[in-house]
């Protein structure tokens, strides 16, 4: 019995998620809204400035950056129903953003692992390559991927194994990303 609740619940997730066909469009706004997001930090004379030209100035970079993860986090939480948190994480203690390969880590937390997680991060990823590729950002010319979603559990996070071992890293612990603590804001 509990195997036929689970595929229900299962069913019931995935229908929030968009067609094949619709994850370009998805990628389009998510990327859209997080490039005029960064551009509302910056004063605006700077808005309509190439993208190339914005690239080199470290506070875009890393407000579109932020941008991004924000609005990727809000999606995936969207989509699946049984995210409770969204982290960001970095492969460095140092970011700089001259060298910011244009890649993004997010760790969901999840009830209990999910291959549509799997799937949603990989079939996002592909849309969002091909998006900043189309509007012929520099920095992701020779990306074949950008998005890293990897997923762990209360018991992962417990016990400190799996990806839950990163949240004791000294320099590099995962910064919650959504959901927005709104004392915060």
């Amino acid at each position: 019995m509990s195997n036929v609740n689970n595929r229900s619940r299962e069913e019931t997730l995935e229908a929030a998620v968009p067609d094949p066909k619709e994850f370009g469009q998805v990628a389009n706004d998510l990327c859209e809204n997080a490039l005029n997001d960064a551009k509302e930090q910056l004063h605006p004379l700077l808005w309509d400035v190439e993208l190339d030209r914005l690239d080199r100035r470290d506070e875009f970079v890393q407000a579109f950056k932020s941008a991004l993860e924000l609005r990727i986090a809000r999606k995936l939480a969207a989509w699946q129903p049984g995210v409770q948190a969204v982290f960001k994480f970095d492969e460095t203690s140092a970011q700089n953003w001259e060298t910011w390969d244009g890649s993004i880590h997010l760790l969901v937390k999840v009830p209990r692992l999910s291959d549509a997680v799997k799937s949603l991060g990989k079939k996002l990823d592909q849309s969002l390559v091909k998006y900043l590729k189309q509007v012929g950002w520099s920095r992701v010319r020779k990306r074949q991927s950008i998005l890293e979603v990897q997923q762990v559990t209360p018991t992962e996070l417990r016990h400190g194994i799996g990806y839950g071992a990163m949240f004791y890293a000294v320099y590099t612990a995962p910064v919650k990303v959504w959901p927005q603590d709104r004392r915060a804001r």
